[in-house]
């Protein structure tokens, strides 16, 4: 064979095999590169699904503390309400438990406050139950005392300016308390009870 023709032949043949080699080698790159797309696509769309569901799981999160917050807040308020509201109330309370025991100073100069003294006295004794008692009174009522007469009772003024009278026994062991401030002491807590259900 003449060699320039072999020479031709083999170049030919090295062209072939280059084209041939470059025709697989893009046909390779073209696959990879098409998978290479694909698992592109396949990454971002776990990775957006993912990120929307880590979105939602914080979002949810959110609204739940948010709604705890929310919650919190109103109980909050709500115990703040009732807090002035009984303040409230206890003030308009003592206010006019205030008034009562001012009223009660003015009682004196009642006609029945004679009467009220007597039934005092004898509630005294009877609590008390000894044979003689010693009824304290005060000097405020001086006059009205004179005036009241009860069996086995010796009268003793007393420098307390309260309604009302102290009745003991003779050695001072058994005392019972009848002024307006120890009865409305013993009454205080249903009085204010009372008052309480009823105001507003």
């Amino acid at each position: 064979m003449d060699k320039s023709l072999y020479s031709k032949v083999k170049i030919e043949d090295a062209e072939e095999i280059c084209k041939r080699i470059i025709e697989n080698a893009t046909s390779q790159a073209d696959s990879l590169l098409a998978s290479a797309k694909k698992e592109k696509s396949r990454i971002l769309c776990e990775a957006n699904q993912e990120a929307e569901s880590r979105k939602k799981e914080i979002l949810k999160k959110s609204e739940i503390e948010t709604e705890k917050m929310k919650q919190k807040i109103f109980s909050t308020l709500n115990l703040e309400k009732k807090k002035l509201f009984l303040e409230e109330k206890s003030k308009f309370i003592e206010s006019i438990l205030e008034k009562t025991r001012a009223m009660a100073m003015e009682f004196r100069k009642d006609p029945g406050y004679k009467e009220f003294l007597e039934k005092a006295i004898l509630e005294g004794i009877k609590v008390v139950a000894e044979k003689e008692v010693e009824v304290l009174y005060s000097a405020l009522d001086e006059k009205i005392i004179k005036d009241i007469n009860v069996a086995n009772a010796k009268f003793k003024k007393s420098d307390f300016k309260d309604i009302g009278v102290i009745v003991q026994s003779n050695d001072s062991r058994l005392i019972f308390d009848n002024t307006f401030s120890a009865r409305f002491k013993r009454m205080y807590e249903d009085i204010y009870m009372d008052l309480l259900r009823g105001v507003f």
